[in-house]
């Protein structure tokens, strides 16, 4: 979810802009500019939550299925696809990120 914190973190920096400005005008605007960008995220956030119940649901169903399969091929096909479902809603490990995606943020504790 890189996109949602991405999109919260630029929020948070309109906000600290409003706060930073004298001039009204800048600040209704900034103000205005943080709520945007505070709303993608919570849309966001929404639809990566929507896509992941999609994908477990998904995987119910193929499990499902195979406990009612009498053929053991076809019982063995849906129980490996309910496993590539599930593994669908577990972040990708990073060396297997795509060149257009950004490692995440490394965490300071």
């Amino acid at each position: 979810m890189g996109r949602v914190e991405d999109y919260r973190r630029t929020a948070w920096d309109c906000f600290r802009l409003a706060e930073a400005t004298s001039n009204p005008e800048t600040r209704a605007s900034m103000l205005e500019l943080a709520q945007v960008w505070q709303g993608l995220a919570d849309k966001a956030e929404r639809n990566d939550q929507y896509r992941l119940a999609s994908y477990r649901a998904k995987a119910w169903a193929c499990e499902t299925r195979a406990r009612h399969a009498a053929d053991p091929s076809r019982r063995a096909d849906l129980e490996a696809f309910a496993q590539m479902w599930l593994s669908l809603t577990e972040p990708l490990p990073d060396h297997l990120r795509g060149a257009y995606e950004a490692p995440p943020a490394p965490t300071h504790h």
